[in-house]
Formats: structure tokens, sequence, C-alpha cells
């Protein structure tokens, strides 16, 4: 999804209990401390790692008054550093500012040595390229790192190995745990997007199909993110709701500040790219204004901001909160019922309602294979993130729960999580779940999605095949969101077997099929309270009609 707003987009109205928040309104000039500096670019920098290897970049530097030193920033590349204009201009643009930049070729990529695997030696590597930007004449000893996706990705690998000149990074778009937020979503296999990377990623991913020691190695763990905060390392992390992994950027926000770190969150919009049409500032500035606190030490206020700046989808405006999650969200658990709610015929049109199930038993059964689904599309492409079609022909052949038409505006802004009985046929069966904003004319859009595998709901490390026919409880996080449903709308949750890429669908992401057919039974009565969490804004209930 592009962030500019379509004209239906333009209409919608701020959630009911928000409108005295702090909203964002304008443009402003940031407070940056250099301004359009000389640049010289010096081409085929040769740097040597001490295994041998020697990895190529470019590198820009500032032209700054006689015998006055820079801090320096890393854009470590796993895509290669040739043909990467975006990433050029960004390194140019920052050196503008009076920040000497390295984009590099990681090894395997570009014109540098080595070979790749996954994430192969990102931080070792990283380590050597912080500190010998910080030994350089022109250096003042302090760097800092940026870049989005695979370069963000670089960053969190290279925080972990405490480079002692790091000092602060901008991750975009990536996560520091991508066993889960990337390539096994909700430990279901990888998808088509996954395989589409091919040599060497895909074989190398596969061949760990389990949290194990090898992607223990290529994760920032929790205990890894408590050093990199005592090693005083700053981030600014950032992604889009709309980004196929925006739970794990989230995941390392949480992370980060839970272990004391000085951090700020900004989620936009958008699919997988970097932050557009930011208020009150630029992206590219905002990153300025956290090198020029962080590396160079002023007071620029920066920090003293609120923690969090994230776009509101439907009103679509920019608010800063406190903290993430919002600390003053107020979960509203609506069950799952055998109520018919009238407005979709699917497999079982239940309804979602704020009281406890009554019934001793009750259940509904959904059957899924491999070959024929049912599939929900619930896959987000890299550019353009959540489909926007009408889900109702997909929803009608797997099991729903819809609520009443709501009686006001109500934002919905956190992770929404469903926890649910349910047994299967099967040792080993997928659960794929999705939200969807229903208007009154019937048509459902996808608002956000969720994946679980049965043998990994426990543990991702050793998994455990599901006995058929015994009932388990299952908890889904879904990919957090923020998203107003206005008054007269219908919010539905659509439960199936796997998820479809749609053939117009670009670069989909999201998980591979189960190989096994399963009949489902889920239940919903008063010994399997099934039920749905929605993250409230403004309001402390869901109220409908």
């Amino acid at each position: 999804m592009e962030e500019t707003a379509t004209k239906e987009q333009l209409s919608g109205p701020m959630g009911k209990g928000t409108e005295s928040r702090n909203w964002v309104t304008e443009l402003k000039v940031p407070p940056i401390y250099r301004q359009h500096c000389p640049v010289t670019v010096k081409e085929d920098m040769a740097i040597n790692m001490k295994d041998g290897i020697v990895l190529r970049g470019r590198l820009f530097l500032p032209e700054l008054p006689q015998g006055e030193r820079c801090p320096c920033i890393v854009l470590a590349n796993g895509y290669g550093h040739i043909n990467q204009p975006r990433e050029d201009g960004l390194s140019r643009y920052l050196a503008t500012h009076g920040y000497a930049v390295l984009h590099i070729s990681l090894r395997g990529s570009g014109t540098s040595g080595g070979n790749n695997t996954l994430f192969n030696k990102y931080g070792e590597d990283g380590y050597e390229l912080v500190e010998w930007m910080a030994k350089q004449p022109w250096s003042d000893g302090s760097v800092g790192m940026v870049g989005q996706s695979l370069r963000g990705i670089s960053q969190w690998q290279t925080a972990k190995q405490l480079p002692p000149s790091l000092k602060a990074i901008s991750p975009e778009i990536a996560c520091s745990d991508c066993y889960d937020y990337m390539w096994y979503p909700g430990g279901m296999l990888p998808g088509p997007g996954r395989a589409a990377r091919g040599e060497p990623e895909y074989p190398s991913a596969t061949e760990h199909p389990n949290f194990d020691e090898w992607w223990h190695e290529r994760s920032v763990l929790d205990e890894d993110m408590k050093t990199i905060v005592n090693h005083d390392i700053t981030a600014l992390i950032s992604g889009g709701w709309n980004d196929y992994i925006i739970h794990g950027t989230l995941k390392s926000y949480i992370k980060f500040k839970a272990a004391g770190g000085k951090s700020k969150l900004i989620v936009g919009a958008g699919a997988h790219h970097s932050v557009q049409n930011l208020l009150p500032y630029d992206f590219k500035d905002y990153q300025v204004l956290w090198f020029d606190r962080y590396l160079l030490g002023l007071h620029n206020g920066v920090d003293k901001d609120d923690n969090v700046l994230v776009y509101i989808q439907g009103p679509n405006k920019w608010r800063y909160e406190k903290d993430w999650p919002i600390p003053d969200t107020h979960l509203a658990t609506l069950y799952l019922t055998n109520k018919l709610s009238e407005s979709i015929k699917s497999v079982n049109d239940g309804s979602l309602d704020a009281s406890l199930p009554k019934e001793r038993q009750s259940s509904v059964k959904y059957s899924y294979s491999p070959i024929s689904g049912p599939f929900l599309p619930t896959m987000r492409s890299n550019k353009d993130g959540i489909l926007r079609i009408d889900q109702q022909s997909f929803e009608e052949k797997a099991i729903t729960w819809t609520t009443g038409p709501l009686s006001i505006a109500t934002e919905v802004t956190g992770e929404i999580i469903f926890t649910f009985w349910a047994e299967s046929t099967s040792e080993d069966t997928d659960f794929v779940v999705e939200i969807t904003d229903v208007a009154p004319d019937g048509k459902s859009r996808q608002v956000t999605s969720g994946y679980l595998n049965a043998s990994r709901a426990k543990s991702r490390s050793n998994p455990r095949r599901i006995t058929p026919g015994l009932v388990e409880q299952y908890v889904i996080e879904m990919i957090p969101t923020s998203y107003v449903f206005t008054a007269n709308h219908r919010i539905r949750l659509s439960l199936a077997g796997g998820s479809m890429a749609l053939k117009e669908q670009v670069g989909p992401q999201g998980p591979g099929l189960n190989p096994n057919p399963s009949t489902v039974t889920v239940y919903l009565d008063v010994n399997y309270p099934s039920n749905l969490k929605l993250p409230l804004i403004g309001v402390s209930s869901l109220q409908t009609i």
C-alpha cells in the first residue's frame, strides 16, 4: 500500500475518545546541526577482514573545516553496493549533513569476496567495519548504522557483537528475530516469497525448520538485547503497518525498551519500504536528528518527544504516543458464539459477543486440503502490502464470527490476540486467521492476519506433534495494526487452514502450506471460551448497535 491516501481513505473519522490525543498536523523545519556540506565520493574502497576476505564499497566524505573530524555511519548492504541508488542517495544525504558514510557490500555480495548463506558473518564483519571507520584520520571515533530490510538486519547482527565505537543504529523494516517474523510465520513453513529468494538463503533456512542454535546465532535474543542496551547503543526503529515483518519490528522495540534502552519507534502505513509522508519531519531528517543527538551529543530535542510516532489508518494522521504498546490501551474481550450474525453465508456465520458463552457444548468444524483449501488470501506483497480486495467470497468458504454494526468510530491499535480451543484429525495442522472491516454493503476488507502451526504452538525449538482428537488451547498473536473502524461497520474474524497468494500479487510474503489434510473442530462454549482480544484506544469497550 502506498502512503498516499485514496479519496475513499481520506474520509475516515478519528476513533471516539481519541480526538484530544497528541496528533501531529504540520511539517516543521528540523533543528539539524549541519546543512549542505560538499561531499567527496571515494570509489572502490577495499577493507580487509581478519579472515582475509576483502569487502568493497564507496565512501562519502563531507568536506569540513580544516582539521575538524566527523562522526561516521556504516550502511552494510547484503545486496551489494552496486546499482543501489536509494542507498547511495541516503548515504550522500547524510554526508551533506556532516557524516562520513561507508556504503559497502557485505561478503558474498556486490564486488566483495567470500560466501553468503543467510546473514553469514553479518555481525562479525559489521564489527570490523564499525571499528575501521572509527580509526580513520577523519573520524571522531563515534559510529552509527543505517539501512532497511536486509541492511537493517545487519545492524542488529552488528550490535549483537558490541563494537566499542557503535553508538546508534537506525534499522528500518527489519527484524531482530527473523525466524518467526520472516521465514517461519507462526512456526508455519516458509511461503512463496521466501522460496523466491533462492540460493543461498532459501536452502540455508529450510535446513533449519526449528528455532535451533543456527537461528540463535542469527537472532537477537532477550539476553542479547540487554547487552546491547548496556553497551549504550541507541536505536531508531521504524516500519509500516502493511509490511509483512512489522510484527518483528515492534517486538524489537518492545525488547529494547524492556531492557532499558534509549529508543524511538516510528510506524507509517507503508509496506516493505521506508517511512513516507512523515510528520513533523521527513524520515531522513529524523535519522539526521537521531545521529546528531547520539553521535554528536547535541541536545536537539529528538529524545524529548514521546517515544512513539504512529500513523493511524482511517483518519490517516500521525500521532505521538508515550510508548508501545500504548499504555492506556483497553483490551476488549469478544467471545466466539454460535449465534448467527446474518452478515455472511459462511460455513458457520457465528457472532462475536462481549458476554461469556453459556452453552455447555458448542463447536464448529472446517476441513482443509493443501490442494483445494479453502484458503484465505492473507499474504502481503513487498510493494503494496495488504490486499485491497473484497474478501467475502473467500470468507464464505471459511468459518467466521462477526460483530454487530459499530455504533461509534472505534480505533484498534496494537496486537490483536486470538485464543481458542481446537482439535484436529491430523497430527499436524496450521491455523490462518484474518480480521476484516465489513462495510454496510457487505464488502469485507482485510485489516490484519495471523498464523500458527499447531506442532510449534508451544515451542518453536522443540515441536510436538499433536494428538488427533485431543482438545488443546492455542494462542495467535496477530500482526499488529492501527486502524479505525467507522460507525455502522462490523469487525469479522475468519479462520482457515492455509493461505494462498493471488496471481496478481507481486512478491507475496506469508507462510507455506501444511501438507497434511485435516478436519478441525473449534470449541466455543462455557468450558472452552474461545475469544478475541481487541486493543481499543479512546474507549473501554466495543459498542455495537
